[in-house]
């Protein structure tokens, strides 16, 4: 008879541990979509995405998997671009592949003349293929 009580008891602690913590992992989710909500009404959208390590050869990147890096840049009129912040930090892989990419990438006259891309400071989204990485 003690058995039997004694097993209960723990099955009832044990449940009632297994509802609060799923409660708990559920409020922290509903948490963390407010938070990143909030973070990204504060960033402006980009005006522009910027392939930084385009293949010349005539390589196309289809089935090939592309990543998006929304940074906060200067383009200054020579065409280079300076990466001033990110909206998300990227990994240091990464963040080491768009600072050495940047040292030898130039956003192309035609761009200017065609308005598709502005100087000055803005946000973009940088574009590269994962495998060059």
């Amino acid at each position: 008879m003690m058995k039997k009580c004694f097993f209960l008891l723990i099955s009832a602690l044990f449940i009632l541990g297994a509802c609060t913590s799923k409660s708990a992992k559920e409020s922290e989710v509903i948490t963390e979509e407010r938070m990143t909500e909030v973070e990204s009404d504060t960033v402006p959208k980009a005006t522009a995405i910027l392939w930084i390590d385009f293949d010349l050869r005539g390589n196309s990147a289809l089935g090939k998997i592309v990543l998006n890096v929304k940074t906060k840049v200067d383009i200054l009129p020579d065409g280079t671009v300076n990466v001033l912040e990110y909206a998300q930090q990227p990994s240091v892989v990464v963040e080491s592949y768009i600072r050495k990419t940047l040292k030898r990438y130039r956003v192309k006259q035609r761009f200017f003349e065609e308005g598709s891309i502005k100087l000055g400071v803005q946000y973009v989204y940088l574009r590269m293929l994962k495998e060059q990485i």
